[in-house]
C-alpha cells in the first residue's frame, strides 16, 4: 500500500509542471489574437497610434513585449493600473490571464458608465459635404444610448476628427497625409450632433444599430474609456474617423479587418460592419434641405404654394381626408419650417411651437419611411482602377487609370440623392503603341462635381471645382497636358427620376510655359437608362485653352454600362471644331471598383 502511495506521489511530482504548464495561457497565442491586436490599434505589426500613454513600449513595440508589459502592469499592486487599461484587463482577464479584480474604485470608468450609459449602440454615416476637406467623403462615429441613474433615456456620440484650419488644398493634403494633424476624440450629447450635421450642414446621417451582447457592450465601452485620454495624429489616408472607428469595432469583432481597404473610408466601415453580420436595419435621419428635395417631386405647384404660405402664416397646410397628399403636405411643412430655422429666417421659439402644432396634427399611423437603397452600405466601392483603348491625335495609346478616392461622374450614383463625381490623387499613364513613349496622362490633386437638380422649396446650385494637371485642347484642337485650377457654378433641373439637364459657367487658370487665364461654359444631360446604363451628353466652349486666345467647341458623349457591383464598361466619344476644323477622340474604358 505504502509503495502504490508513494508511486503515485511520484507521479504527481513529474506531472505538475506539464500540468501547470498547459493551464498556463499562451502568451504568443493571445498576441497574435486579433482582439488584441484591435486594442492595441496595430496595422500590418505596426501602431497606428505612438502615444507613450496609450503603448507600453515604445519605440521598441511589439504584440509580445506589449502583451508581457501590460500583465506586469496589471498584476503589480498599483490598482490604478486595472483603471488605466481597462479593456485590456477585461479581454485578459476572460481569456485566463489575469485574475478577477474590481474596478469600481475606477472613478472616471464610473462615471463614463453612467453618465453614458451603453444600453444601445449605434454606427452613425454622416453624409458627405464639400464644406469640411474633412469630410468630404462622409464622416462616421458611435452613438451610445441607455438609461442613466435616474432613469433617464440618454444618447451620447462619440466621435474622432481633425479641425482643418485651411482652404488651403495644397497645404492642407500636405498636412494631411505627410505630416499629420491633431485628432480629437470627443464625447457629447448626441442631440448637438443631429444639430450640427443635420441642421447647420444640412447633411443626412445613417444610423446603423449594433447587434452586440452584453460583454461586448461592456468591452466596447471600456475601450472607449482607454482611448480618451490619447494624443492622436490624424492622417487622411491612413488613420481618419473611419480607420479609428473600425479599429474600435474589431476590438468585439475582427471580422470587420478581414478585407483590409486601400484607403479606408467612412461608406467602406460601415460595409465591412455589415458584412460581419454586426448591422441592423438602418434609420435615416434626414436634412430638412433633402427632405423637401425629394418631396418636391411629389407635390404639385398648388401644393407646393399651399406649404409655403401655411409655413410663412404658421397655420396648419390644408388637409383632406380623401387626398393622399396631405401627409406630404405636413412633411413638407415640417421640414421648410426647419430650413428656417436653420437659415435663420425664423426663431427658435417660434420654430419649435409651429413645429409641435404640425406633430400634433400629424396622423398617428403615417411616417416617412427611409429607402435601403440610399444607405451607404449599399453604395459601390470607394476605389477604382481602369485600362482603356485610346485614340487621340492620331495615336492609338493603352491608358491605366487608378482612382484612390472615390467615383467619377459616370459611375452609379443611385445611392446619393444628386449626381455627382469627387477624383482624389487621380492618376492616368498613357503608353502609345505606334512609338511615341509614355506619358502622365492626368494627375489630378482634387476635383469635385455636384449637379444638385434645384426644387420650389429651396432652388440649388450645382458647382465643380477642379486642382491638377490634365489634357487640354488648343486652338489647333491638339490636347496638351497643363496645370489647371477652376470653378463653376450653375444649375441643374430635373425632369422625371431618369433625366438631369444642367447648364455650368466654368472659368479657371493654367499654367503652361506661363500661365493664362480661360472660360469654359458647358450645358448638357445626364440619362439613367434601362439596363443597368447611363449616357451623359455635354457641349462646351473653350475660350484661350492653353492661353492662344482661340475658341474651340467641344461635344462629349459617355456611355456606360455596369457589369455588377465592381466591373463598368465605358466608352467616349469626343468632337472638338474650330472654324472648319475638326479632331476625334474615342475611348474604351473597362475599370474595376474595390
Amino acid at each position: 500500500m505504502q509503495s502504490g502511495l508513494r508511486a503515485a506521489f511520484a507521479w504527481l511530482c513529474l506531472a505538475a509542471p506539464h500540468l501547470t504548464a498547459a493551464a498556463a495561457p499562451d502568451l504568443d497565442a493571445l498576441a497574435a489574437h486579433p482582439t488584441w491586436v484591435a486594442l492595441l490599434h496595430v496595422r500590418q505589426g505596426e501602431p497606428m497610434v505612438r502615444d507613450p500613454g496609450f503603448l507600453l513600449t515604445l519605440p521598441h513595440f511589439s504584440l509580445q513585449a506589449e502583451l508581457r508589459a501590460t500583465l506586469t502592469l496589471l498584476q503589480g499592486d498599483d490598482a490604478q493600473a486595472l483603471c488605466r487599461f481597462p479593456a485590456r484587463y477585461t479581454w485578459l482577464r476572460h481569456q485566463g490571464a489575469l485574475p478577477e479584480r474590481s474596478l469600481a474604485h475606477c472613478g472616471e470608468l464610473v462615471e463614463f458608465r453612467t453618465r453614458a450609459p451603453m444600453e444601445q449602440v449605434a454606427l452613425v454615416f454622416a453624409s458627405e459635404t464639400l464644406s469640411q476637406p474633412s469630410s468630404m467623403m462622409g464622416h462616421v462615429f458611435l452613438k451610445l444610448g441607455g438609461h442613466d441613474a435616474t432613469g433617464t433615456f440618454r444618447e451620447h456620440a462619440i466621435s474622432f476628427y481633425t479641425e482643418p484650419v485651411t482652404w488651403n488644398l495644397p497645404r492642407l493634403f500636405w498636412r494631411s497625409l505627410v505630416v499629420g494633424m491633431p485628432g480629437y476624440f470627443t464625447l457629447g450629447p448626441y442631440a448637438d450632433q443631429v444639430r450640427g450635421y443635420v441642421e447647420r450642414e444640412g447633411r443626412n446621417l445613417w444610423e446603423h444599430p449594433l447587434e452586440l451582447d452584453a460583454a461586448q457592450r461592456e468591452l466596447l465601452q471600456a475601450h472607449l474609456m482607454e482611448l480618451r485620454p490619447v494624443q492622436f495624429t490624424y492622417f487622411f489616408q491612413r488613420y481618419n474617423c473611419a480607420t479609428l472607428v473600425q479599429q474600435v469595432l474589431a476590438v468585439v469583432q475582427p471580422r470587420v479587418l478581414d478585407h483590409p481597404d486601400l484607403w479606408t473610408t467612412p461608406k467602406d466601415v460601415v460595409r465591412a460592419a455589415q458584412q460581419a453580420g454586426l448591422l441592423g436595419p438602418a434609420v435615416a435621419v434626414s436634412a430638412p434641405r433633402w427632405t423637401l428635395h425629394l418631396l418636391d417631386q411629389a407635390l404639385t405647384s398648388d401644393d407646393v404654394a399651399a406649404v409655403q404660405q401655411a409655413v410663412a402664416q404658421q397655420t396648419l397646410p390644408p388637409t383632406s381626408g380623401t387626398d393622399p397628399r396631405s401627409f406630404l403636405r405636413q412633411q413638407a411643412a415640417l421640414a421648410l419650417n426647419q430650413q428656417w430655422m436653420a437659415n435663420g429666417q425664423r426663431s427658435p421659439e417660434a420654430g419649435t411651437a409651429y413645429r409641435q402644432r404640425l406633430e400634433t396634427a400629424a396622423p398617428a399611423q403615417l411616417a416617412l419611411a427611409s429607402n435601403p437603397a440610399f444607405s451607404p452600405a449599399a453604395a459601390p466601392p470607394d476605389s477604382q482602377f481602369s485600362l482603356s483603348l485610346q485614340r487621340r491625335d492620331g495615336d492609338d495609346a493603352v491608358v491605366m487609370t487608378f482612382l484612390p478616392a472615390s467615383h467619377r461622374l459616370e459611375d452609379r450614383n443611385d445611392m446619393y440623392f444628386n449626381e455627382s463625381a469627387l477624383r482624389l490623387f487621380e492618376v492616368a499613364l498613357s503608353q502609345s503603341l505606334q512609338g511615341r513613349g509614355a506619358r502622365v496622362e492626368r494627375a489630378t490633386l482634387y476635383a469635385v462635381e455636384s449637379l444638385l437638380p434645384r426644387d420650389r422649396f429651396t432652388g440649388g446650385l450645382s458647382g465643380r471645382f477642379k486642382i491638377g494637371h490634365e489634357p487640354q485642347a488648343g486652338g489647333d484642337l491638339a490636347s496638351r497636358g497643363a496645370l489647371l485650377v477652376e470653378g463653376g457654378l450653375g444649375i441643374t433641373q430635373r425632369f422625371g427620376q431618369d433625366l438631369d439637364i444642367f447648364a455650368l459657367a466654368t472659368a479657371g487658370v493654367g499654367a503652361r510655359r506661363g500661365a493664362y487665364v480661360y472660360a469654359s461654359p458647358s450645358a448638357g444631360f445626364v440619362l439613367r437608362q434601362v439596363f443597368q446604363m447611363k449616357a451623359i451628353v455635354t457641349l462646351s466652349l473653350l475660350h484661350n485653352g492653353l492661353g492662344d486666345g482661340r475658341t474651340t467647341r467641344e461635344w462629349q458623349w459617355t456611355q456606360a454600362k455596369y457589369l455588377g457591383p465592381n466591373w463598368t464598361l465605358v466608352g467616349r466619344y469626343t468632337l472638338r471644331e474650330r472654324a472648319q476644323q475638326r479632331a476625334r477622340e474615342a475611348e474604351l474604358q473597362l475599370k474595376r471598383l474595390f
